[in-house]
C-alpha cells in the first residue's frame, strides 16, 4: 500500500466518524462533563459497597453465595494415590482487587473530564471493558444461576451506555481544538491588519 492509499483510507475513516451520531447530553438533563462525573461517582460508590460486602462475607465462618466453598476434583492415579485438586476457587482478594481497580478507574474518568485529558478517557474505556469482562467471567464460572443471567444484560447495557457517553465526550474534546485554532487564526489576522 502506498502512502496516498493510506491517507485516503484515513480520511474516509475520519469522515465516517464525523458523521457518526453522538450524544450531546447525559440522560437528557446533564452535560457530558457532568455526566462523566456522575458516572465516576456512581462507579466509586458501587465498588466501595462491593469491597465492604466482600470483606464482610470473607470474615464469616460459613461459605456464602459470593464466596462459596471451592469445587474439588478427586483424581485416583494408577498407583492408588488419591489427589484432590481445585476445579475453580474464587479468592476474595481477587474480587476486592477488581473493585479497587474500578475505584481507581473512576479517578481516571474524573481527571479526564475535569482537565480534558483524552488519554485518561481512553484508558477509562479500556479498563472498564477489562474489569466488566473479568467480573462477568468470574461470576459466570463461579455460580451460573438464572438470576446471574438476568443481571448480565442490564450490566452490559449500563456499561455500554457509560462507554458511549465517555466516547461522545472524547469526540467533543477532539473537535474543540479545531474551534480554538479558528479563533487564533482570526485574532492573528486581525493583528496583522493593524
Amino acid at each position: 500500500m502506498s502512502s496516498t492509499e493510506i491517507y485516503i483510507r484515513w480520511q474516509t475513516i475520519v469522515r465516517k466518524l464525523k458523521n457518526f451520531p453522538r450524544l450531546k447530553t447525559f440522560f437528557y438533563f446533564f452535560e457530558l462533563e457532568t455526566g462523566c462525573r456522575i458516572i465516576a461517582l456512581f462507579e466509586t460508590l458501587v465498588s466501595v459497597m462491593q469491597i465492604c460486602s466482600i470483606y464482610h462475607l470473607a470474615n464469616q465462618s460459613r461459605p456464602s453465595v459470593i464466596l462459596p466453598d471451592p469445587f474439588w476434583i478427586t483424581k485416583i492415579e494408577r498407583d492408588g494415590i488419591i489427589n484432590r485438586m481445585f476445579l475453580y476457587h474464587t479468592n476474595h482478594h481477587f474480587l476486592m482487587a477488581l473493585c479497587l481497580v474500578t475505584v481507581l478507574n473512576s479517578m481516571l474518568l474524573l481527571i479526564g473530564c475535569k482537565w480534558g485529558q483524552q488519554v485518561c478517557l481512553f484508558l477509562w474505556i479500556y479498563i472498564t471493558v477489562f474489569t466488566t469482562l473479568m467480573t462477568t467471567i468470574n461470576n459466570t464460572i463461579r455460580n451460573l444461576t438464572f438470576m446471574q443471567c438476568l443481571l448480565i444484560f442490564p450490566t452490559f447495557t449500563l456499561e455500554a451506555y457509560f462507554g458511549v457517553v465517555v466516547a461522545s465526550l472524547i469526540c467533543k474534546y477532539h473537535e474543540k481544538p479545531k474551534e480554538c485554532n479558528g479563533d487564533i487564526e482570526v485574532l492573528s489576522s486581525e493583528s496583522e491588519e493593524l
